[in-house]
């Protein structure tokens, strides 16, 4: 529902990560403080009995890197071709995604992972901060891996196969059917077994989404 409220008036954070939190909040409410139109914040906390995240091996070790909303977890390897932006919202889900990082680098997929915390803290960072994380051509190059909707995007304006290669708790557009958590989590395709199928499949499949699109815009023409 929150989402559904008009831009700039609202700002939404989903923390994955417990550090998450305290730099996140304090950087929405700051921005509330300071613009009138902002009238809302959301929070949606991270699970308190996950571990918390090694942010040595992150790309952006910042440990304030919740307040520019979305941030680098694992960068692009240099000098390999690369495969596409993966971006995970969500506790579950971001967590058993970094749990595969190990097995995506020995197969060779080469995925620049972002962690999305806030789009409305990414829309008030410098053009240059967002260029070097989520440049706007990359919107027609990635895939979500979250714990929410596919009805509802963590960022606006995504590439037409966004749905097709994305994985979210919704996955065949059926509710779950329950059980412990475990259970859930696989029924939902975010166990780390699934998240590393389907990130390789997107990977693999780079050549043939890109020209899928560019057939699209062809056929404008």
């Amino acid at each position: 529902v929150w989402k559904l409220f008009p831009r700039d008036q609202v700002i939404n954070l989903s923390f994955w990560d417990y550090n998450d939190v305290a730099p996140g909040y304090f950087a929405a409410a700051e921005i509330a403080a300071r613009e009138k139109k902002v009238g809302v914040i959301v929070i949606e906390v991270a699970r308190s009995d996950f571990r918390v995240a090694d942010r040595n091996t992150f790309a952006d070790s910042d440990l304030r890197a919740a307040a520019k909303g979305l941030y680098i977890i694992r960068d692009f390897a240099p000098g390999q071709p690369r495969h596409g932006y993966v971006v995970a919202q969500g506790s579950s889900s971001t967590f058993n995604l970094v749990s595969v990082l190990p097995r995506l680098t020995g197969a060779g997929i080469n995925v620049k992972v972002i962690a999305a915390i806030s789009e409305e803290l990414f829309d008030r960072q410098p053009e240059a901060y967002r260029n070097a994380v989520l440049p706007p051509e990359a919107r027609q190059d990635l895939m979500f891996v979250m714990s929410g909707t596919r009805r509802m995007w963590p960022l606006r304006n995504v590439g037409s196969l966004t749905d097709e290669y994305s994985l979210t708790a919704d996955q065949d557009n059926v509710w779950l059917t329950g059980g412990t958590e475990a259970d859930v989590i696989a029924e939902a395709h975010l166990d780390p077994d699934s998240i590393f199928a389907g990130v390789q499949r997107f990977a693999q499949e780079r050549p043939t989404r890109l020209s899928r699109q560019r057939a699209l815009l062809n056929a404008l023409e």
